[in-house]
């Protein structure tokens, strides 16, 4: 196996992820496009409903704030920065013996350690408040400026043909927000409210972000449950049905965030990616680079996790980097 393969992972639900990251990696905006949640300021606010419950909350080693290389020839909206799942984490089962950020001490934007730290991932769906209008549909004159009510936001998604054009079809579905968050400050906060209710996928939540940088917390205000809404009903297998023919797969999501064309596409300098997806060598049109050892022991082992996760969680991905077998010959 060469280090230019998308790697073969199997994951818990039965997936295999080398065509499934090759098309993450290479996939148009359109039906698969799900938004990253983000708060930007001190003070803002969004209103989301968890989709993923506590116990199958993901969690990786990860890189973040990582500056990226220079912007290839006639590249558009390139970032300074990205995060990266690291290689080198042990649910690859040794799939990787390297990790260019690990191995290389790459610093992040901020001119510290960009070694890696426990974040995790979940899905959601965006939402927000209703307020009366003083019509009669929102309550009248008396609830206008009130709060009548919650609503999901609504993406409208290109329907996209074989080549990957839009064919002028819309589709219109709830906004899935992809979490990717820490911890402390954020999940932590999560995990005290699933102690309280037994789920964190009941009720929306109302995140306000106060702080900035490495001072950041957020703060969770419940509210209401609204039976109608509840995992079990219609309104909840909307958001199944959009997770679906959207094709949104998280446990995907985060592999191909380790892929040796997302390294080499972000941030390894002597690498590149080829129109075809293929990882070359830096300025090669063709070609291959170095022979992956699957059977290599030298890998640093990953850092223990925080105390506060409960281990169950990682066992939930356990085979989440492990290679399938090759083909006979």
């Amino acid at each position: 196996m060469t280090a230019n393969t998308t790697p073969v992972i199997n994951f818990r639900r039965g997936g295999t992820a080398a065509e499934e990251a090759e098309k993450e990696a290479n996939g148009s905006y359109g039906r698969r496009e799900a938004k990253f949640f983000g708060l930007k300021n001190d003070g803002d606010q969004a209103v989301v409903r968890l989709l993923t419950d506590h116990d199958d909350w993901i969690y990786v080693l990860q890189h973040s704030f990582i500056p990226t290389k220079p912007a290839p020839q006639g590249a558009e909206h390139w970032p300074p920065s990205m995060m990266a799942v690291c290689r080198k984490d042990e649910v690859f089962a040794g799939h990787y013996t390297d990790c260019y950020l690990c191995d290389n001490k790459v610093k992040n934007t901020f001119g510290n350690s960009g070694s890696p730290y426990v974040r995790l991932w979940a899905l959601a769906v965006e939402r927000e408040v209703v307020r009366g209008d003083g019509t009669d549909a929102l309550g009248g004159p008396s609830h206008k400026g009130l709060v009548v009510g919650i609503r999901d936001k609504i993406d409208e998604i290109d329907e996209l043909d074989a080549e990957g054009k839009p064919t002028g079809v819309k589709f219109r579905y709830p906004r899935i927000l992809i979490i990717n968050q820490p911890m402390k400050g954020f999940f932590a906060n999560l995990k005290a409210l699933y102690g309280l209710h037994g789920s964190v996928c009941d009720r929306d939540y109302e995140i306000t972000r106060e702080g900035e940088k490495k001072s950041t917390n957020y703060r969770m205000v419940p509210i209401d449950p609204l039976p109608d809404v509840a995992p079990g009903t219609p309104h909840w297998q909307q958001y199944q049905t959009a997770i679906a023919e959207r094709e949104i797969n998280l446990d995907v999501i985060v592999a191909e965030r380790a892929a040796d064309a997302y390294y080499a596409k972000w941030f390894d300098p002597a690498k590149d990616v080829d129109k075809d997806g293929n990882v070359v060598a830096a300025g090669s049109a063709v070609g291959s680079v170095s022979m992956i050892n699957l059977d290599a022991q030298g890998a640093s082992a990953a850092a223990a996790p925080a105390a506060d996760i409960s281990p169950d969680l990682r066992s939930r991905i356990a085979n989440l980097g492990v290679p399938a077998a090759p083909p006979a010959s």
